[in-house]
């Protein structure tokens, strides 16, 4: 759907006479697409002959082709030039962290193009957790928590070498995603939570941080049970 929206509003745009104007509508409300798929694709030639679907969440593009490979890229220009720090940040902590956890997590491969910098994982199947309706969440709600209690264990009780220069060194804090209210994904037909994404704010700190961020983003996750029996099984 949104590979549609955006062919036919970068059409629309060549109906604006203004350059500056219609540079602005390109960059900023489709969010430099078409010139960032074309980046992408003299950088990966490969992808041309492979189907492409398009998402966008959060502050970032998705390039998804044959529903295998996904190649992210901000949405911002200025944030799309200058990620490449907090890529590799990102990249460090899923690779030392990806053993200790129970379900799938993003495998980065950070992709260089000639203006724009992708990062490309494995596409994880599954749709957002958040935005299955209450009544679902709330009907299997014990064994979605009994699954995201299992995954914060794990996580929680990580404490890789390899990225330990990226703590404190406080023996109260504990490895956290601290954004999991919109990245977790789950397969809605078993209710199986298939992977969680986007660790750019995962960082060393209280584990208070992840129980909040399951509900803290989303109103309908607050009317939930989920939040509440998950930190019951976390402790129990």
């Amino acid at each position: 759907m949104w590979k549609l929206f955006f062919d036919i509003a970068y059409a629309f745009s060549f109906l604006i006479i203004s350059p500056s104007a219609r540079f602005r509508f390109r960059d900023w409300t489709l969010f430099g697409y078409r010139e960032k798929l074309d980046d992408l694709l003299n950088t990966r030639p490969e992808l041309r002959n492979k189907k492409l679907r398009v998402t966008k969440g959060g502050g970032s593009l998705a390039f998804i082709f044959d529903e295998c490979d996904v190649y992210r890229v901000r949405k911002r220009r200025y944030e799309a030039t200058t990620v490449f720090p907090r890529l590799a940040r990102e990249q460090r902590i899923t690779n030392a962290l990806r053993r200790y956890c129970t379900v799938q997590i993003p495998d980065i491969e950070i992709i260089h193009g000639k203006k724009f910098i992708f990062y490309k994982t494995s596409f994880i199947p599954g749709v957002i957790l958040a935005n299955l309706s209450r009544k679902t969440l709330n009907a299997h709600s014990d064994e979605i928590a009994a699954q995201l209690a299992t995954f914060l264990k794990k996580l929680h009780s990580a404490k890789p070498k390899s990225i330990a220069d990226l703590t404190d060194g406080d023996k109260n804090k504990h490895w956290c995603h601290t954004d999991l209210c919109s990245n977790i994904l789950i397969d809605p037909k078993t209710f199986v939570i298939t992977g969680v994404i986007d660790w750019e704010w995962a960082t060393w700190a209280n584990i208070d941080i992840d129980f909040t961020s399951l509900y803290n983003r989303r109103r309908k996750m607050r009317r939930t049970e989920i939040p509440t029996k998950t930190i019951n099984k976390y402790y129990e």
